[in-house]
């Protein structure tokens, strides 16, 4: 029996006429009538993060071995960080004159952004050294090698604009260390950045590096071990990547897959199709459909699912993959209304179809978040043995 895990980062909407429901999508809707839909309560609370997500739908969360983002971050992009290693998961950001927060993504503006790494990279501060590596878009995986590091840190990300930007904290006493390398590392950055030529020719200054998320290596079972399938991921942004590697799972590259709606989706999907001939899962990341919700494009993420539905439909139709079993769902739901106040990212729970060989249809007629509230309710890291138990194995 083979699985195809397609997660549509964010792609479960909240209000009246969500994306799901105004998008055309064929694929989803006949597989949602001929399999079983239903709600995933992942269990947010006031946090809502995509890795915390992409390990509960692949049955594989624990707090005693969440390593934190940083660390699943910096695996995303290749690096190795060793166990003493401090990874942080960061952004480039956009400070005034003030020290005030303008721009948390320095407008999504990549430009330069390699370069400026390049330059940070192996600052040593206080018997630490600093790797510093580009990651998808704004984002930035800054690695802390020495002694007596901690994880253990408040981030300075105040999570809004218009504010001064804090300093980092720590949880613990024996963080204060790890905290003051941090901020001088903060500062100093700022300085070099705000000199950049590049940087005075952008349109949003990328001049400071946000704090975000700490973490630090830990060693666990694998997917496979876990759930006797041996699994691959296919996905553009590195957090994705860096969740299956660090399950044990194969990464398969595909040019041009970026994470942003113009991704290479077509080859995204070839390479899902190939992999299913010798993998028992592929998990299918597909990005663009958060971040058109961050962007508050309603119209433009219900096409986005419309094009995620045609090439489905590909992966249904393709040739050589026989007891298919389509899981399709989202990590968590992202608002998309162009009036949503707060934090996009909602605690709701998450539509899921199951569809495939050996399960019976039930009696949702199409895939959306209102009609899976009348299918089945599961949590947590149920999704895969759910999934198995419907299939019969």
């Amino acid at each position: 029996m083979k699985f195809l895990l397609l997660v549509g980062d964010g792609m479960g909407d909240v209000g009246k006429d969500t994306p799901l429901q105004t998008a055309r999508k064929p694929n989803m809707d006949r597989l949602a009538a001929a399999g079983r839909c239903g709600l995933l309560d992942i269990g947010y609370k006031k946090t809502v993060n995509s890795d915390y997500g992409y390990l509960h739908l692949l049955g594989c969360f624990s707090r005693d071995e969440y390593p934190g983002r940083g660390y699943l971050e910096a695996l995303g992009i290749g690096m190795e960080p060793g166990p003493q290693d401090v990874c942080i998961r960061c952004n480039f950001a956009t400070l005034d004159v003030d020290g005030n927060l303008l721009d948390r993504r320095a407008g999504r503006d990549e430009t330069g952004l390699k370069e400026f790494c390049e330059k940070l990279d192996g600052m040593e501060i206080d018997g630490a050294r600093i790797n510093v590596r580009k990651s998808a878009g704004h984002r930035v995986v800054i690695v802390l090698e020495g002694e007596g590091l901690s994880e253990k840190l408040v981030p300075n990300d105040p999570m809004k604009t218009g504010v001064a930007l804090p300093e980092v904290g720590a949880a613990t006493p024996e963080a204060k260390r790890t905290a003051s390398i941090l901020n001088k590392f903060v500062r100093k950055s700022h300085q070099i950045l705000s000199k950049e030529m590049v940087n005075k020719a952008r349109k949003v200054p990328a001049n400071v590096i946000l704090i975000r998320s700490p973490g630090r290596r830990r060693d666990v079972d694998s997917f496979e071990s876990r759930h006797g399938l041996k699994g691959c991921c296919v996905a553009g942004i590195p957090i994705a990547k860096g969740v299956a590697r660090f399950l044990g799972m194969d990464v398969i590259p595909v040019k041009g897959a970026t994470g942003m709606p113009r991704t290479n989706l077509e080859g995204k999907t070839d390479a899902a199709i190939k992999a299913l001939n010798d993998h028992d899962l592929v998990f299918l990341h597909i990005n663009g459909t958060d971040i058109l919700a961050h962007d508050a494009k309603r119209e433009e993420k219900s096409e986005m699912i419309g094009r995620i539905d045609m090439e489905l439909g590909r992966i249904i139709k393709s040739a050589g993959i026989e007891k298919l079993v389509v899981i399709v769902t989202c990590d968590h739901r992202t608002a998309s209304a162009p009036d949503y106040k707060a934090y996009r990212h909602t605690i709701d729970p998450v539509p899921v179809l199951i569809s495939g060989d050996n399960i019976s249809a039930g009696s949702i007629r199409g895939f959306d978040e209102k009609s899976c509230e009348s299918g089945f309710r599961i949590s947590g890291n149920e999704l895969m043995e759910y999934a198995k138990r419907l299939a019969r194995i």
